[in-house]
Parts: C-alpha cells; sequence; structure tokens
C-alpha cells in the first residue's frame, strides 16, 4: 500500500523555448517527413519500404487512428517517390474507324494530349466551312459540268441510231423529263398516233410499224443509260474524293508532324482522312451515296449515319498539363462512377448514338492515377460489394474494363481495356484490415505492404519536442494569436491525458489542432493578446463545461441523495466502487454502491446482474475468478461453504467489466466477517485468483468523478480513492484534485494485493481479517451442520 504524493499524479512538460523557435517553413514535405521519421518510425519505415518493391500487386494499406495525420504524411512521401517516376502520358480516346461503334486509346507526352484535341476540333470545324466552299468553288463546278456533259454526250451516242431511223421516216423524236413522245411528220405538220385517225389505211399502216420501230430503237438505246448513269455516279464520287484528299493531305500531315509520336497515332490520322472522306456528306449538304467512291462497307453504315460528327470526337481522358511528378490522388468518397469512370451526355443516354456517350466519357480515378498512386478509403469501398469486387479485378488483371452498370440507365457504350499500372493505398481501421485478411482470400495477394500509425508513442523529451514543433508548424499558416511554448506543454501534458498514461503520448493532431482553435476563439473572447499555459488549461476546462450536462446530470442525483452513496463513516457490506461513462466523446467517472450479503448455505456467490442478464461476459467472469480467489484463500484444507449474493445498486442499464471485483470482494468479506468498510474511500481495480490487483483503465476519470462528488459535500480530510499500483503511472489529474492532495483534504492510494485494501477500508491488518474471514465461514458451516443433524432426527 502506498499513498501518492501530489508530485506523482501529474507529470509536467518542459520544453526549451530556443529549440520551439521555428523558421519559415521552405519545404512542407521535408518538414513532414522529418516528423515522420522521428515520430512514426514504424509507419515511415513501411512504407518507404513498400515504395521500393518492384514486385507485383505492391499495393498498399495505411492503418491507424483519423487525425494522427495519415493522409498528410503518406502524400509527403508518396511526392518524394512520384518525383523520380517518368510523368505518365496523357490519354485520348477516339474513335477505331475499322469497327463500327468501337473506340481506341492514343498515348501522347504529358501534357500534350489537350493540344491535340485542340487541333482535331479544329480540323473538323474548318472542314464544316470550307468542304461545302471547295465543292462549290468554280474549279469543281467546271469539272462536274464536264462530267455531265460528257453523260449527255453518251446518251445521245447510244439514241442516235433511234434518232436516225425516225428521221428516215419523218419521224420526230421530242423528249420531255421522264419520257420520249413520236410524232408523225405530214406535209410539214406533226401528228401523234391518235391523230392519224382522220388519214388513209396506208399511211396509219405506215406510222404505226415505223413508231414501233424508233420506239423499239430507243428501248435498245435506253438500255444503257442505267450503266452511264453509274459511270457517271462513280466519276463523280472519284472526282469528289479526289477533291478532298488533294484538299486534306496537306492538313493530315501537318498534324502528323506535329503529334505523329507513334505508330498509332499517324495511323489514326491516315485512317481518319480516310472517314472523312467516306463521310463527306457530314460536311456537305449532299446524300451520302452520291459523294465519295470510298468504301465504308466496315462500319455498320445506319449505326455511323446516326453518330454523325461525333464519329470524329476526341474525348482528353486523362489530361497531366502542370504535373511535376506522377500523379498523387487522394479521394475521401469513392463511388463506381468516381472509380471507374461515367458518361455526362444525359442527353444521349439512351439514345443509339453510343459513340458519341464514348466521347463523353469521364475518366475514372483508377486511369487518372495510372502510373502515380491513387489514396482511398477502404470503408467507402466497402459499401458497396460490386465495387470492391470490380476494383480487385482490375488490380489482379492489371486492366480496366469498363462496363455500365446495369442498374443505369445509358445504353452500353464501348472502351477498350485499359491497362494499369499504379500503386493503390488503402486507408482505413486495422480491424478492417484483419477482417479481410480473414475472410478474402485475394487480398494478401493484393496488399502486401502494412503500415500501421501509431496511436501512442513513449514520452521521451525528443519525442515532446518532435510533437510540439510539429504542432507549430502547422499553425504557422493560421492567421491568428501567437503561441507561446507553455501553451505547448500543456498541449503534450494533455495528450498524455488522453492517452491515459503519464509515459505515453496521444498522437492525433487533429484533437490538439481543435484545442489551439478553441483556445484563440477563448483568448479573443477573453482580450487575451496570446495562448499559453493559462489560455490552455482554461480552453481544456470551457469544453468539459460545455460537454458535461450528462455528467452534471448524473452527479446531481448523487448529491440529491437520488442515488444513495456514502462518502462518510462506515457501513458492512456496502463498499464505494468506481465506473466511468461514456457519452458522446466525453467520459467521466462515477461512483456506484455495491453492497453484499452472506449467509450459512452452500449456494456460493451469487452474482444479481447476471442472474437477471444485465452483467455482460466480462463482469460475469470476475465474479467467478472472485469465487475462485475465496476458495483458494479460505478452503484450502476444508470446504467451508456459504451463501452470498452481490449487486451494483441502483444500475439500469446493465454491467460490464472486471474492474470492480476488488471492491465487490471486499463488501462480501465485510459481510461475512461483519466488518464495517470506510464509506469516505472508494476503489477500482480488478483481481486475480490470488489476490493481486490488475490495472483498469479510466482511473483518471474515475479518481476526479468520486472527487467531485466529496468536494460537493464538502471534504473531510479522509477522503479518498484507492487504485492499482500499476495504475499509478496513468495519472495526470485535474489541477482541482491535485491541489485537494496537496492540502491533504483528499488521498489517493494504490494497492498490489487486496490485502492492502482490507486494511486501509477496515482499519485492522490484513492478518486478522483474513482470521475472521475462515472463523466467520466455520461459524456459518457450524450452523448448518446443527440444522441438518435437526432435520436428520
Amino acid at each position: 500500500m502506498e499513498k501518492l504524493s501530489v508530485d506523482q499524479l501529474y507529470r509536467f512538460t518542459q520544453l526549451d523555448s530556443e529549440a520551439m523557435q521555428t523558421s519559415e517553413i521552405k519545404d512542407k514535405d521535408a518538414e513532414i517527413l522529418g516528423f515522420m521519421k522521428h515520430f512514426h518510425q514504424r509507419a515511415y519505415q513501411s512504407l518507404n519500404f513498400g515504395l521500393h518493391l518492384k514486385r507485383n500487386h505492391n499495393h498498399i494499406f495505411i492503418m491507424g487512428e483519423p487525425g494522427v495525420g495519415r493522409i498528410g504524411m503518406t502524400k509527403a512521401m508518396l511526392k518524394r517517390t512520384a518525383a523520380t517516376k517518368k510523368i505518365p502520358s496523357d490519354v485520348v480516346l477516339v474513335s477505331d474507324f475499322s469497327e463500327a461503334d468501337k473506340t481506341q486509346y492514343l498515348y501522347f507526352k504529358a501534357g500534350t494530349g489537350h493540344a491535340f484535341k485542340r487541333a482535331v476540333m479544329q480540323f473538323v470545324s474548318q472542314l464544316k466551312v470550307q468542304l461545302p466552299v471547295l465543292f462549290d468553288g468554280h474549279t469543281y463546278q467546271l469539272q462536274s459540268q464536264q462530267l455531265e456533259s460528257e453523260l449527255a454526250d453518251k446518251q445521245q451516242a447510244v439514241l442516235k441510231a433511234a434518232y436516225e431511223l425516225a428521221e428516215a421516216h419523218d419521224i420526230e423524236i421530242s423528249q420531255t423529263e421522264n419520257s420520249f413522245i413520236l410524232q408523225a411528220n405530214i406535209e410539214g405538220k406533226l401528228y401523234r398516233m391518235t391523230d392519224l385517225v382522220g388519214f388513209d389505211e396506208t399511211i396509219q399502216t405506215h406510222f404505226s410499224e415505223t413508231f414501233d420501230l424508233v420506239e423499239a430503237a430507243l428501248n435498245k438505246g435506253l438500255t444503257h443509260f442505267p450503266f452511264l448513269q453509274h459511270e457517271y455516279l462513280d466519276a463523280g464520287k472519284a472526282l469528289n474524293t479526289q477533291v478532298a484528299s488533294h484538299y486534306l493531305e496537306p492538313l493530315i500531315q501537318a498534324l502528323k508532324k506535329t503529334f505523329g509520336q507513334t505508330e498509332e497515332i499517324n495511323a489514326y490520322l491516315d485512317a481518319l482522312k480516310n472517314s472523312v472522306v467516306a463521310k463527306l456528306h457530314l460536311f456537305w449538304d449532299q446524300n451520302d451515296h452520291q459523294v465519295t467512291s470510298s468504301n465504308p462497307s466496315t462500319l455498320d453504315e445506319s449505326g455511323t449515319e446516326q453518330q454523325g460528327l461525333s464519329l470524329f470526337g476526341v474525348n482528353l481522358l486523362v489530361d497531366h498539363r502542370g504535373l511535376e511528378h506522377a500523379p498523387i490522388i487522394y479521394e475521401q468518397n469513392t463511388t463506381a462512377p468516381k472509380l471507374f469512370g461515367y458518361t455526362i451526355n444525359s442527353a444521349a443516354a439512351s439514345s443509339p448514338d453510343t459513340v458519341s456517350l464514348a466521347m463523353n466519357h469521364q475518366a475514372g480515378l483508377l486511369q487518372q492515377a495510372n502510373g502515380g498512386y491513387l489514396i482511398i478509403n477502404i470503408q467507402a469501398l466497402l459499401k458497396d460489394p460490386e465495387i470492391w469486387s470490380n476494383l480487385k479485378a482490375a488490380l489482379m488483371s492489371k486492366k480496366l474494363s469498363f462496363e455500365v452498370p446495369s442498374s443505369s440507365s445509358v445504353v452500353p457504350y464501348h472502351l477498350p481495356d485499359f491497362p494499369l499500372s499504379l500503386t493503390l493505398i488503402l486507408v482505413g481501421q486495422a480491424s478492417l484490415f484483419y477482417e479481410l485478411q480473414e475472410i478474402d482470400a485475394q487480398f494478401d495477394r493484393l496488399f502486401k505492404v502494412q503500415v500501421e500509425f501509431e496511436a501512442e508513442l513513449s514520452r521521451t523529451q525528443a519525442h515532446e519536442m518532435t510533437l510540439a514543433k510539429q504542432l507549430a508548424a502547422e499553425i504557422s499558416t493560421w492567421d491568428d494569436l501567437p503561441v507561446e511554448t507553455s501553451a505547448f506543454e500543456r498541449l503534450i501534458e494533455h495528450a498524455s491525458r488522453m492517452a491515459e498514461d503519464e509515459g505515453r503520448l496521444y498522437t492525433n493532431k487533429a484533437i490538439l489542432r481543435d484545442v489551439l482553435a478553441e483556445a484563440n476563439a477563448f483568448a479573443r473572447a477573453n482580450e487575451v493578446s496570446s495562448l499559453n499555459r493559462v489560455t490552455i488549461e482554461a480552453t481544456i476546462q470551457q469544453r468539459a463545461f460545455h460537454t458535461g450536462l450528462m455528467e452534471e446530470h448524473y452527479h446531481r442525483a448523487i448529491t440529491d441523495q437520488q442515488v444513495l452513496i456514502s462518502t462518510e463513516g462506515t457501513h458492512v457490506g456496502m463498499v464505494n466502487g468506481l465506473t466511468v461513462l461514456t457519452v458522446g466523446r466525453q467520459s467521466f467517472g462515477q461512483p456506484v454502491r455495491i453492497t453484499a450479503q452472506a449467509s450459512a448455505g452452500d449456494e456460493g456467490v451469487l452474482d444479481i446482474e447476471r442472474e437477471v442478464d444485465m452483467a455482460g461476459p466480462i463482469h460475469s467472469k470476475g465474479m467467478l475468478i472472485l469465487s475462485g480467489y475465496i476458495r483458494g484463500r479460505y478452503m484450502k484444507q476444508k470446504a467451508l461453504g456459504f451463501s452470498g449474493s452481490i449487486v451494483m445498486e441502483q444500475s439500469y442499464n446493465g454491467v460490464e467489466g472486471d474492474s470492480a471485483s476488488s471492491a465487490e470482494l471486499l463488501a462480501l468479506l465485510s459481510s461475512i466477517t461483519q466488518i464495517p468498510i470506510r464509506q469516505d474511500l472508494a476503489i477500482t481495480g480488478s483481481i486475480n485468483q490470488f489476490g493481486e490487483i490488475q490495472p483498469i483503465g479510466g482511473a483518471n476519470e474515475k479518481i476526479e468523478g468520486y472527487y467531485k462528488i466529496c468536494a460537493a459535500r464538502g471534504l473531510t480530510g479522509q477522503q479518498g480513492v484507492v487504485i492499482p499500483q500499476s495504475n499509478a503511472s496513468h495519472l495526470m489529474l485535474n489541477a482541482e484534485v491535485r491541489s485537494a492532495v496537496e492540502r491533504n483534504d483528499f488521498h489517493i492510494y494504490t494497492m498490489t494485493h487486496i490485502d492492502d485494501a482490507l486494511a486501509l477500508l477496515t482499519g485492522l491488518t490484513a492478518e486478522k481479517v483474513n482470521a475472521k474471514v475462515i472463523e466467520a465461514l466455520e461459524k456459518m458451516n457450524e450452523k448448518l451442520e446443527d440444522t441438518e443433524s435437526l432435520s436428520r432426527t
């Protein structure tokens, strides 16, 4: 048993003010990496190792609590590694003219894809304006008229025999738009066959026969007209092809000269020219069957008609303009469209124009981060099993196969498989990592690198200084009040309190920055010109007050005697235990009355909470351990049966944990021996079967909670708390408790064995109490034997 002095209740931090003076940060990432290397050595080494692995599927899983700086530190290291990698190519999606509705990828030097898209779009726009002008020009019209004249001459040639025959037989041939009219020439007048009725039979017979001969000659000549027309159309198409090709060739060559970095690009530009020639009607208001002689049989004609000029579109999927290193992308809220890509052409979503949909496709994160690094939150992925399944398939195959989701209203459109070469970094809690290892056979094959950011670190002077300087660096850009060294000292102490250990530091910088932000607000509200220890202390107290309504409610129930807790005197079978309640982000200590009753019998220890299903498994385990201790300590040589019951009074929400097992044992032993227990002391600690006291959680909250009750009722100078010796190093108590201990108004004791508590709470030696326990048990068994004897009689 040890009574702790005020110096043992809190560990102060002293920082070197000169070392805290930081100059302007020139390289923020280097500053972050320096902090990571000293403060998170395990994570630094693991991530550095993972980024240098060259085997397949070396993806990374980042573990750690949100707020420790996982993302910022990971990004800083990725930037350093990305700077040594080649910036990946820009990716452009264009039509594959060899097959209907298909597309293909073209790759350009980083930053040049946008220029290519603009150049092709200008090329298409120029054609829409210039091709109609070209075909309306004088040169083209002369050539076209020449073809028409040649057609007319050929038509006259094949009809020449019919005209000569008609002339020889005094027949005139006149041509209308759709037919030929034959008329007899008699004495200078023209008569149709129906008009010859008034002439004699010889004339009628003559012209009837010659009309048939001429008509037959005409029909014979007209049989050549379709072939002549086809020949004429072919010649016209050839002319159009020649004129268009002659115009397009220098334009295509200019594009090749500027962008022809690969054979694939040059092949596309050649195919683009041929496709424009084959689709001149899209640029010129003419029937497509009469425009050019190019054979579009490799394309589905109806489909391409509906596609229109979208066939010549250029979709810049991945644009690396302005990128100085391999891409690093962080996305916190990942969805399937964000990850795999989507189309933005909602107007064409249900139309057959699938090329237009493809040309409006937006690259997903996997495509944008290709050649670099993609950081995403694992929880967002696991919300949709289909996302997780498709992502694994893409990573395993190293290619992204795009499919329009079945649930989408968008018409399916084609994208070729996209080759993937990136490192995926998942960020999440360690529990998710281990669960995925257990249930997903492919997980270990993909994520070979495990990076753990610790939530706590040892509280060395080096770690204290490193954390303080990093906080100072992170808030250096705040347009706010100056921060004195003493403020950082109090923050370090607060980090130790959150770690529940004076020798440890809680590494969540986000929470500490929040305290600084609130301290700035507090200081401005109170017209304070800078932040110091006093300001931070006041801010922490204010935060506790703001969130302390529930604690006040519970404590008021005790001070108003609605919940019965004695803080003075003694009582048999009654002990003040200590619990911790957590509401939202606030945890606070709450004393609880533990009572026990014992009598002759052989039922052993009855846990009332367990009997009514209000006890959790750990609490029930603690009660069984307590029973084991009683058997081992007092019944080694002889069975001494008894009946006892233990309960936490006025507990209505269930009980879990074994930290009250020492208090429960003391209450039971008090009831067995009828030795009263001090009510001015509260006790917490779990026991094992040998009576040794084991550490518990929430020691600071428990002590402060009991102190508040005692202070509200008036300190007597005798009140205090008994905690496990192993929890002494966890104490970071508030100033009010420390002040009371320093004045000797409140006391904190530590114990290593239940005998220490027996002596303190009963005022007797442990040997005497234990002897009384055996004596009382033996008397209970004598009464039990007498009762059984009477029953037999």
